[in-house]
């Protein structure tokens, strides 16, 4: 069953078509991811699906189905952080306050009857545990933590937040409501490599379908199974995840090259028939039927060839062999950034700062080019030239025009618009005043001032953010070429896998090293969280494949009896939280049914309700210890 069905869709802006005659279903459960360069029209088409209305054509909504979108846009916020995510579910909202309320009336009766007022709250607390209530604040909570939130920062009012952090705010009121459609339109933008991981993981569990408008092309490998692109007024639609739609996409473009190319011969060799055997008496006949075939003829259209970032770096001298030399670096402000680094730089390396946002990756940067103080040692090896990319990117003059912040380098005129044009910047795009370019366009303008700066040593804050798809491509294309050595901050993981050698991670004020890229650290860092005894039993379930028999029946037992120890350690220490929290329940319950509670002042039904939702969700993790502790006892001989 289709939830929305799109029907000869069409929207315009202007005289300008943005996508025409546009034909989708969305299933129930779909995940599909939406691609394009920028401007083609990916954000128009979320919007048309969920407020829009189009131009041309009907889209129908399943009865009943209910959306939820994430735009770009910000809602004025009003409230705390987590009263806004609470928000998400306002019905949930307005049994509480029923209840709040009642409580009240309850605790400042005089002669009102309390009876009455019992029966009522009876009713309200019946509405709010249908409503799965209780278990509201948890999963709140769960979210907020999941999208990066510190703790402190849930009672903080909304509207102080930053922009990125309004964001993800939008985000978490949006997955709290749960609605049946998700339209997402940028959902890792502001988020550190954490918070696009756990999204993946809930996104990857969500009950309902998904349409996400994505720059990420780890998290579309991961999540979707299917594509929309969005190119030239049309929206294709292709099977598979986003490695599998370039693929097709390829074989697609190679294709339609080659039936263009075989029918541009086959209409040059008919024309010189025509030509040379249409005067003959004999053979006129058979010109005159080619030339009927060629009018009948389906012409395949010229492929489409589409301007490409053309980018290449080269630095203009070597550095030594050591570029770079830290000793005790550190930094804090109210709290420790990063503490007693101690690293060693080679010529040729590439290194990529990863963690939370707010870890330090940036104030690292800035330090390491003496834009902040810094307490430690920092020196820079022989023959060194730094070029800094800003994750914001900023400009000496807003006034200047494109064209004038290219010159201002030292570029005659006509070298600096062909230069211009290799970065996207055709036609009258040079004229444009620095102060009215995109996110993209500013990128774009700071890496062609990257690309002439000659430098050896590269450093990079997140020089993928405002880049498309096909720029992000060029750009990693020239990194990987580039014979310098390279420090960035990036929290694009596929990113980070194609550049790093060494991954720099940041967390509570320390940095570890570690060589390799992302996915190699990541490996290594899951491998060390898991339990010695399963780390055992990995190793013999490997050594029994390979056929080690003897070995294995012995190693076996010994793999057993330490995870079925470590299995029954966690139980036991869950099943005295467990008594602990029931006892705590009691405790409650019997306050509930006092009547004198309700004169006092504070009832306890919100601790009530939270050390319920609790109870039910350590009650689902003993089952499930229970159930592998049962498998591995059955498992062992």
């Amino acid at each position: 069953m289709a939830l929305i069905e799109i029907t000869g869709v069409s929207r315009y802006f202007g005289a300008r078509c943005i996508f025409a005659s546009v034909n989708l279903s969305v299933p129930a459960r779909a995940r599909i991811g939406v691609v394009g360069r920028n401007g083609e029209g990916k954000s128009t088409l979320l919007r048309v699906i969920a407020e829009l209305e189009p131009d041309s054509g009907k889209i129908h909504k399943a009865s009943g189905v209910r959306l939820g979108y994430l735009s770009q846009g910000l809602p004025d916020y009003t409230s705390t952080v987590f009263e806004e995510a609470m928000a998400g579910r306002p019905e949930v909202l307005q049994a509480a306050s029923r209840m709040r309320e009642l409580e009240g009336r309850m605790a400042a009766s005089g002669g009102e009857d309390t009876v009455a007022l019992l029966r009522e709250y009876a009713k309200a607390q019946s509405r709010f545990e249908a409503l799965n209530g209780y278990a509201l604040e948890y999963e709140v909570a769960t979210i907020l933590a999941g999208l990066s939130f510190r703790q402190d920062a849930w009672r903080l009012h909304a509207r102080d937040l930053s922009g990125g952090q309004k964001v993800r705010l939008n985000l978490a009121r949006l997955l709290v409501s749960q609605p049946d459609v998700l339209l997402l339109d940028e959902p890792t933008n502001h988020l550190d490599i954490g918070g696009a991981e756990w999204l993946e993981s809930f996104l990857s569990r969500y009950p309902g379908a998904i349409i996400i408008v994505s720059h990420d092309r780890r998290f579309l490998d991961t999540l979707v199974d299917r594509i929309w692109e969005v190119e030239a007024g049309e929206v294709t639609s292709y099977r598979g995840n986003f490695s599998s739609f370039m693929q097709q996409k390829q074989e697609n473009l190679r294709r339609h090259a080659q039936e263009y190319a075989e029918q541009q011969e086959l209409i040059k060799r008919t024309q010189l028939f025509i030509q040379k055997w249409k005067a003959n008496a004999r053979r006129a006949g058979q010109a005159r039927s080619r030339e009927k075939m060629l009018q009948r003829l389906k012409p395949v259209d010229k492929p489409r060839q589409h301007a490409t970032l053309k980018l290449k770096l080269s630095p203009a001298t070597d550095t030594g062999k050591e570029v770079l030399l830290l000793q005790g670096f550190s930094k804090g402000f109210d709290r420790t950034l990063f503490s007693g680094v101690d690293l060693l730089v080679l010529r040729g390396e590439r290194i990529a700062l990863v963690g939370p946002n707010g870890c330090g990756k940036t104030t690292f940067l800035k330090c390491l080019l003496g834009e902040e103080s810094y307490e430690g040692t920092v020196k820079w090896g022989a023959g060194v030239r730094q070029a800094y990319y800003a994750q914001d990117p900023s400009f000496d003059s807003s006034d200047r025009t494109v064209l004038d912040e290219v010159r201002c380098l030292g570029v005659p005129p006509g070298e600096a618009r062909d230069l211009l044009g290799r970065f996207l910047f055709s036609g009258d795009d040079a004229n444009k005043r620095v102060s009215n370019l995109s996110g993209g366009e500013k990128s774009r303008l700071a890496l062609l001032k990257l690309v002439l700066s000659d430098a050896n040593v590269l450093l990079l804050d997140e020089p993928t953010n405002h880049l498309d798809l096909p720029s992000r491509s060029a750009l990693e294309d020239a990194l990987a070429g580039f014979q310098g050595t390279i420090i960035f901050a990036s929290h694009d993981r596929y990113f980070i896998d194609r550049i790093a050698t060494k991954i720099l991670w940041f967390e509570n004020g320390a940095v570890s090293v570690f060589q390799g890229n992302y996915s190699e650290f990541k490996a290594v860092r899951e491998a060390a969280q898991v339990p010695q005894g399963q780390e055992a039993g990995l190793r013999q379930e490997t050594q029994r494949r390979e056929g080690s028999a003897t070995a294995g029946c012995l190693e076996t037992q010994l793999a057993a009896r330490e995870i079925i120890a470590e299995l029954d350690g966690r139980i036991q220490a869950l099943e005295a939280e467990i008594s602990e929290l029931e006892a705590r329940e009691q405790e409650l319950v019997a306050l509930l049914a006092d009547p004198h509670t309700y004169s006092r002042g504070e009832i306890p039904v919100r601790e009530w309700g939270q050390v319920r939702a609790k109870l039910a969700d350590l009650y689902r993790s003993w089952e499930k210890l229970m159930e592998a502790r049962e498998k591995w006892d059955k498992a062992r001989p």
